[in-house]
């Protein structure tokens, strides 16, 4: 079931990029030869004779016509070396002559809108052109590689090699700019100066850094709202196939957490908190410049594995990730702002010669944490399922009968030993990760070109799981004149993903494991995977044989996003500019269920494909200009209209009963064919006007105003105004702090602003109807959602106030406090059943979230040869419901006005009895009374949220001369967790035979026991004790995990240089290696559930590679 389209699509495009690579090769062939460095010292010479000069000192030949000749210019130009570019350049100013190179030909032609303009004799002397070479090292005289070398007022230069040094070509009256991000921007004068070595100083305060923010840019200084950036070094820190895992821990404010620990799987990212009851709390992607589609777009994402859209981005291709936090940031972004912003900058070319990088990583996979939940062995299952028929009344002989009858393969027959399975060790592995990345990059006077190829074949540690992934970019940047720029950026990618159902699908394999009897065998007589016991499977399947290849699920994605833009600017500092973006999505999942076991099995072979087709087109038009008055008064003004169309279409198809496991087409099947499909239109758009001014870069005032229109509101509120206004202060500026020196930034800023959330259902509002009914054998449709013409956006009140603060050129930080007011909630409000209808969908509810953010980095030992740098932040949360229309519970949660959203409804267990093994729990929230029965005793709030006290992230780095180590840490307390899942793996004897976790076999009550966890074991459970919604599943969640531990070493010049290299890097780098947690038994992976309910979804991934980076 492929999209004929997309096919279509992927092919052309794959083409397209094939010819820009061909035609690039081609530009830069003729741009590379025409490089070649000439001397030359000519005066007064005419035209003719300046041709004979170069021809005689180089291969090039002259090709013109006789009215070339004509011009009466006379020529002086003296040259120590340059480039033939330049020396045309300089010789044909100021003349009709025109020029182009092809190969070693250079055909000069006179312009006809020139011509007879040079009828008078001028002389042209240029200056003379020269080499200037140096070195740039930190202020412990420690070589900077890559810093910027660039001709002031010109896009000519180069950068410094791996050991600082650098040779530019100059003219006397030049003025040399080095810059490097984090350092204070130095400008020199050439002068007649043949060497300059620079010292570059470190500004921890980097005011003049600049920051990618909506729609722009603008330097840290000037920057009013609450911005979080993370470069591309941090980014690639960490070897996941998802550029979100590398957020964690290294921006205040933010969560993100894995789904699961599947490769590819989905991140789930809040910003402050939950920003909704129902809708959702995910922030707006936006990916240079225009706004991107996130999540899982599958239809049933494969009964519960995960499918990422994300992951077809590289993280290797991103310059830096900036996250928008506040009103000031996100306001622009009107009604998809309310939930913050993460805007991606992908890599685009750099001044000087083309670059060229590999970057090579092997991994090897693993299970994260798996010390404490480990299935039981066969003796010990034995001694659990007699104990629990004895302690339900049978004698020791009858449930010795029954452990017999129910497993008749306890010797296994595939080896003719004992059966003893362990099916955890079974379904595991050691997974390899193999990660490559070529880019090549750079720019001339025109163009800036960034190109990059990669591919990443990551195994998972659970046998069957796998991701792959295939991308290819292009960013071009093409200069056609002073007035007039165009750009296009476009990324090609593929990725096939294999996973099984997760989660708290029945069908999940991890979850199984610890559920399925150590006395079942793999195999049966005949080696194939054993069916005999299909009554004991946890729903009949046998995971090894399910994951092995017996069952399938595979999602295959292919994305195409192009982004085209052009710039013009007419007059100084006025820019127009056209921006259309394209994003084409095509996902196709497949899944069969074996015959002989499993899901399958009732079937005779389940089979079932389907489609996803996602095309969005977003156009965005701006124009932009600032303006300096009395050059102390600076303003700039952006307006702009945006419009988005997002079309979806899916279809899917299932078959049951096939002959065979071989053929797995839906063609096969035989019976019962399901087949079904959608179509859903959204539209979207919007004006905008965003102001900005400051007073001699002490005072800041910024606003901003969006106006959005929406199909997906009621026609009575389809449009919504937002907005927001932000003042910063620096005051370090002031007069008073001129001799305090050791202060490098003092900044106050503050805003408020109003933003909206329209991350709803496309529907939601219209009245519905469902179809394909059967009425008396007539086809029709029923009423399947009341219509709300009044339904309107989400709001929220963002304030927000902070400090920045930077001392001794070291140390810098920032404590910021944060209010959000969500209000107008799209809820389900219950109605009059004389509608036909029990809810409405209505804006009813009203949720804060308000808080204390706190970043620190400084340099603690900046030496020569020797440096130590930390960084920190924290973030603490307060999360409170202030309006609903009644209090309901949900799940294991109570959302009720004054508590916090994730606050959970339990029964509250009061331990275990220790003289009979009975399980107890609290009557009431007194606490005073305690039964045995939980029929006796009552839910309540337990007074326990899933929402953390505080949370962030620390990191360090050590460096010796080329050895760097390098630790990030993220962590999270006072949270809670709650496994939903629990009573399946830990319960005591819920259900017969199933198997349970060696934690329970160990701390369970028998007599004589008195520190029991556990009640007694009795098969079919003992007065609830195995329900599912109780505080003895809740557990503290809080955490330290070193997320990543890298050891590397930059070899110095004398290695690089005997192969030819401008870098070499070599590093080992661990990943999610340790976790510490505040519970000492606690078994559920932390990190995961950032809701707080625990699922039995598959744990973190713990990764350790070896990698190796190459710049030539």
């Amino acid at each position: 079931m492929k999209n004929t389209f997309s096919s279509a699509v992927l092919t052309i495009m794959r083409i397209f990029l094939l010819f820009i690579g061909i035609g690039l090769s081609s530009v830069y062939g003729n741009y590379a030869r025409a490089q070649n460095e000439i001397q030359i010292n000519v005066k007064n010479v005419s035209v003719e004779e300046f041709f004979d000069e170069i021809q005689s000192k180089s291969d090039y030949v002259f090709f013109y016509k006789d009215d070339v000749l004509q011009s009466k210019k006379k020529i002086s130009l003296k040259y120590a070396k340059a480039k033939l570019p330049a020396i045309l350049e300089k010789a044909f100013a100021g003349t009709s002559l025109t020029y182009s190179i092809i190969g070693k030909q250079i055909i000069v032609k006179v312009s006809e809108e020139s011509k007879g303009k040079d009828d008078e004799t001028t002389d042209i002397t240029v200056p003379f052109q020269k080499s200037v070479s140096g070195t740039v090292t930190d202020d412990a005289g420690a070589p900077l590689p890559g810093v910027n070398v660039i001709v002031d007022g010109t896009s000519q230069g180069t950068q410094t090699d791996f050991d600082g040094n650098y040779v530019v070509n100059v003219e006397e009256g030049d003025v040399l700019v080095f810059s490097y991000i984090g350092m204070v921007t130095q400008r020199i004068p050439v002068g007649d100066k043949s060497q300059i070595n620079v010292v570059m100083k470190e500004d921890v305060a980097s005011l003049d850094e600049v920051v990618v923010v909506a729609y722009g840019t603008q330097t840290k200084e000037s920057v009013t709202g609450s911005v979080g950036v993370v470069k591309s070094a941090e980014l690639e820190q960490v070897p996941t196939s998802t550029f979100e895992q590398s957020l964690r821990g290294n921006v205040a404010g933010l969560q993100a957490s894995a789904s699961d620990g599947a490769p590819g799987s989905n991140t789930q990212i809040r910003i402050r908190g939950i920003g909704s009851i129902n809708a959702s709390s995910e922030p707006l992607y936006v990916i240079d410049g225009i706004p991107l589609q996130s999540g899982s777009l599958a239809l049933n994402d494969n009964d519960g594995a995960s499918s990422n859209v994300m992951s077809t981005i590289n993280p290797n291709d991103i310059e830096s990730i900036s996250v928008l936090k506040d009103a000031a940031s996100t306001a622009i972004y009107g009604s998809r702002g309310a939930n913050g912003v993460i805007l991606i900058t992908t890599k685009k070319g750099k001044s000087g010669k083309a670059t060229i990088e590999l970057k090579t990583l092997t991994g090897f996979n693993s299970q994260a944490s798996k010390d404490i939940l480990k299935p039981l062995n066969a003796a010990q299952y034995k001694e659990l399922f007699i104990e629990g028929y004895v302690n339900q009344g049978d004698t020791y002989e009858e449930a010795l009968a029954r452990l017999n009858s129910r497993f008749t393969q306890q010797i296994d027959p595939s080896t003719g030993e004992p059966t003893d399975t362990n099916w955890l060790d079974a379904i595991t592995r050691t997974g390899v990760t193999q990660s490559y990345d070529l880019s090549v990059s750079g720019a001339t006077d025109r163009v800036k070109y960034f190109m990059s190829a990669g591919y990443m074949d990551q195994e998972g540690y659970i046998i069957g799981y796998g991701f792959k992934r295939f991308s290819t970019r292009a960013n071009l940047e093409y200069k056609a004149s002073d007035y007039l720029t165009i750009s296009n950026n476009i990324t090609i990618s593929d990725i096939k993903s294999s996973t099984a159902p997760d989660g708290g699908s029945w069908n999940n394999p991890f979850k199984n494991t610890l559920e399925l009897s150590p006395l079942i065998p793999i195999y049966d007589e005949e080696g194939e995977y054993n069916a005999e016991h299909i009554n004991y499977f946890p729903i009949g399947s046998n995971p090894v044989g399910s994951l092995s290849g017996d069952d399938t699920w595979e999602t295959k994605t292919n994305r195409i996003i192009d982004n085209f833009a052009v710039s013009v600017t007419p007059i100084k500092n006025l820019v127009f500019r056209s921006q259309w973006n394209f994003d084409l999505i095509d996902i196709d999942e497949s899944q069969y269920d074996n015959r002989r076991y499993g899901s399958g099995y009732d079937y005779n072979g389940y089979a079932y494909e389907g489609t996803v087709s996602s095309k969005t087109w977003v156009g965005t038009q701006t124009v932009n200009y600032n303006f300096t008055l009395n050059d102390d008064h600076y303003f700039s003004f952006l307006g702009g209209y945006e419009a988005q169309q997002t079309i979806k279409e899916s279809s899917w198809a299932s078959g049951t009963n096939f002959p065979n496991d071989i053929v797995k087409t839906l063609s096969s099947a035989s019976s019962e064919f399901t087949v079904g499909g959608t179509k859903s239109e959204y539209t979207f758009n919007s004006m905008f006007l965003r102001a900005n001014y400051n007073y001699a870069s002490k005072y800041y005032l910024s606003g901003s105003i969006r106006r959005d229109g929406s199909s997906r509101f009621g026609e009575n509120n389809r449009f919504g105004t937002f907005y927001s206004v932000g003042v910063s202060w620096n005051i370090n500026k002031e007069a008073l702090f001129d001799d305090l020196t050791f202060i490098d930034i003092l900044k106050l800023r503050s805003s408020y602003g109003v933003t909206g959330n329209a991350a709803i259902g496309n529907f939601a509002s219209l009245g519905l109807y469902t179809y394909g009914e059967d009425y008396n054998g007539s086809p029709g449709g029923s009423p399947l959602q009341l219509e709300n013409s009044d339904l309107t956006w989400e709001t929220q009140d963002n304030f927000n106030v902070g400090l920045d603060f930077g001392f001794f050129n070291r140390i810098n930080g920032t404590v910021e406090y944060f209010k959000r007011v969500s209000s107008d909630l799209i809820l389900d409000v219950p109605i009059s059943r004389t509608t036909g209808f029990t809810e409405l969908t209505q804006n009813y509810g009203e949720m804060t979230n308000s808080g204390l953010e706190i970043s620190l980095n400084g340099d603690i030992i900046n030496k020569k040869d020797f440096r130590w740098s930390l960084g920190f932040n924290t973030t603490f949360l307060k999360n409170r419901i202030t309006q609903l229309d009644e209090d309901y519970t949900d799940g294991a949660y109570r959302r009720q006005v004054g508590e916090d959203f994730q606050s959970f409804y339990l029964y509250d267990w009061a331990g275990v009895d220790q003289t009979n093994g009975d399980p107890q729990w609290y009557t009431d929230e007194t606490r005073t009374t305690i039964t045995n029965d939980i029929g006796e005793a009552e839910r309540f709030l337990v007074g326990k949220s899933a929402t953390p006290d505080f949370y962030g992230g620390f990191n360090t780095l050590v460096s010796y001369k080329g050895l760097s180590l390098s630790a990030n840490f993220m962590y999270s307390y006072g949270n809670y967790l709650f496994d939903s899942r629990a009573r399946g793996s830990l319960g005591d004897g819920r259900l017969t035979p199933r198997s349970t976790a060696t934690y329970l076999f160990e701390n369970r009550w028998v007599p004589g026991k008195t520190d029991a966890l556990f009640p007694k074991f009795v098969w079919g459970g003992q007065s609830g004790s195995n329900e599912a919604n109780q505080s003895r599943w809740l557990y503290d969640g809080s955490y330290i995990r070193l997320k990543d531990l890298t050891v590397a070493y930059n070899f110095p010049e004398s290695v690089t240089s005997l192969f030819h290299l401008n870098a070499l890097r070599l590093y080992a780098r661990g990943t999610n290696i340790l976790t510490f947690t505040k519970h000492k038994d606690l078994y559920i992976d932390p990190e995961q559930a950032i809701n707080g309910s625990y699922v039995g979804t598959t744990p973190a991934m713990k990764t350790i590679s070896l990698g190796l980076d190459i710049k030539l």
